[in-house]
């Protein structure tokens, strides 16, 4: 098979509402979303390389041309520097069209869904026939105590980001969630 590793490293966040702006220091010795992703996509590109697929990655925040599909390895090397080197570029950016993937290729998307971006490239690859899982990379957010204002902010965005996930459920995409407990699931 070929399987194409999208990594949505537009955003870095942590589980503490206050560091997503720089209001406050990320915690070291807490997992970022972006750290979350890298962990999916390299074990998801270890298990596939381990069965002989042909696997390939995609950096969402660069425009980079994209690491085709091949198998080894080798491979398996390329794609964990590629994934180590993945990192947030200024502001995330609209793409005008999707990264292109091969066409017999299911995708897997490591993303934290807060926008709508990572919804809408599930939907064109859906539409060109390419199956689609989605790795949920939010890490498990601590809502701030001490700020109302923040509490109230996580909560609408939680919100939102509840109505892209399930609309996604209702479209037949399954959803992988990679925080806290949910991770030895997820293996």
């Amino acid at each position: 098979a070929a399987v194409m590793l999208v990594v949505d490293s537009r955003d870095d966040i942590g589980a503490d509402v206050r560091t997503w702006r720089g209001y406050a220091e990320q915690r070291v010795d807490e997992a970022t979303s972006l750290d979350l992703a890298r962990h999916a996509a390299a074990s998801v590109a270890r298990a596939l390389a381990e069965n002989g697929d042909r696997v390939g990655l995609v950096d969402l925040a660069r425009n980079a041309r994209p690491l085709p599909p091949a198998s080894g390895r080798r491979q398996l090397r390329r794609i964990l520097h590629g994934l180590a080197l993945v990192h947030p570029v200024g502001d995330p950016s609209p793409r005008v069209r999707p990264p292109q993937i091969p066409a017999d290729a299911l995708v897997y998307l490591f993303s934290t869904l807060l926008d709508d971006a990572a919804i809408q490239l599930v939907r064109t690859w859906r539409s060109l026939g390419h199956p689609v899982v989605v790795v949920d990379t939010l890490p498990v957010v601590r809502p701030p105590a001490r700020e109302p204002y923040l509490a109230i902010a996580w909560r609408i965005i939680r919100m939102e980001r509840q109505v892209r996930l399930d609309a996604l459920v209702r479209e037949g995409v399954p959803i992988v969630a990679w925080a806290g407990p949910a991770r030895a699931e997820a293996a």
